[in-house]
């Protein structure tokens, strides 16, 4: 019944934009002062609520199937198995994650995988990785469907430029335009929040169905061993990308990087896994607790993967240039912030 609603809820979300423009332009063809300011707000949220493609993600390094073959043929290989679409594209980045998802007007389908996530995962963890993120589009997650997905996308692009941004010395008329957008804000806030939870059921059974599917395909050992290194490492990981020793360093990043990982000691790993335990983290509201998660793929019969890390080598070739470029995109980024 929720996910019901939650369809509902997105389809009249998608019907705000046409409104709005029909709205506006019966106001200001009204010729009224009142109808005209009224008018030119609807067009103008119109526009912020017309349909809009998912980006390509920015500073994301695109690689071509004769860029990458072996990684192609692997993520291929995994699609198979899964009942998963075609790849379309890959993308390398430099974020501590990865995704599978459609993008720009022809909704090609784009693998994105975050270098440093990459980087730190034994061979057999990155296939259970990509395993996870492909088998988001057949594990029935409505977040990842065109009208839900392009509805919540919609939302919170309209939560960004509806953000409060005033800072002193900006004037009181930026101050005033940003009170006014922040309030705009609220009732797409009060929109995302509602249809978040109300799918927030499915989801979290979604994801259930996600990870016994990746299991399937890498072995259960391999995605409880993952679920433990993003519950362990990614945070140090991430820390490290924001520190200053980004900007100043002057060596390999990601061999800086790997090296940063191996000082983490098995009491600070177990500190972490402890944590999560207590505090049932999880990756983000739509998520299960990831060590309910761990217990559960654990149990699952399904001892053997089904996709083999044979290939990693040449794929880790492939990836070099990629990666170089994602390297000097983060130093420089991170050069930006410290001196600005």
């Amino acid at each position: 019944m929720s996910r019901t609603t939650g369809y509902v809820l997105a389809f009249v979300i998608h019907l705000c934009a046409p409104a709005f423009l029909v709205g506006g332009i019966y106001l200001v063809t009204r010729l009224t002062i009142g109808g005209i300011l009224f008018g030119l707000v609807a067009l103008d949220l119109a526009w912020l609520r017309r349909p809009r493609p998912v980006p390509f993600p920015a500073s994301a390094v695109p690689l071509t199937r004769s860029d990458a073959p072996h990684l192609y043929a692997l993520i291929d290989h995994i699609g198979v198995e899964l009942g998963a679409p075609r790849t379309d594209l890959i993308a390398v980045s430099g974020v501590v994650n990865a995704s599978f998802r459609t993008y720009g007007r022809r909704r090609s389908r784009l693998v994105e995988i975050g270098y440093p996530l990459w980087l730190i995962l034994t061979p057999q963890e990155r296939v259970s990785l990509l395993a996870h993120k492909m088998a988001h589009s057949r594990n029935g997650d409505a977040r990842h469907g065109l009208v839900v997905g392009s509805a919540l996308y919609s939302l919170h692009v309209l939560r960004m430029v509806t953000s409060f941004g005033w800072q002193p010395g900006d004037g009181v008329s930026a101050l005033i335009t940003e009170c006014a957008l922040a309030i705009l804000g609220v009732p797409v806030r009060i929109l995302i929040f509602l249809l978040e939870l109300l799918l927030n059921r499915s989801s979290q059974h979604a994801e259930h169905r996600a990870d016994e599917l990746q299991a399937q395909i890498a072995g259960s050992a391999a995605t409880a061993s993952l679920l433990d290194t993003l519950t362990t490492r990614t945070q140090a990981a991430r820390s490290f990308l924001k520190s200053s020793a980004v900007a100043v360093g002057t060596g390999n990043l990601w061999t800086a990087l790997q090296s940063q990982m191996d000082t983490l000691s098995p009491t600070e790993l177990e500190r972490h896994r402890e944590l999560a335990r207590v505090e049932k983290t999880r990756l983000d509201s739509t998520h299960p607790p990831t060590y309910l998660r761990m217990q559960r793929v654990l149990a699952l019969p399904y001892p053997e993967p089904r996709v083999s890390a044979a290939d990693m080598e040449q794929i880790e070739t492939e990836l070099a240039k990629a990666a170089g470029r994602v390297a000097q995109s983060l130093r420089e980024n991170a050069q930006s912030a410290l001196y600005r």
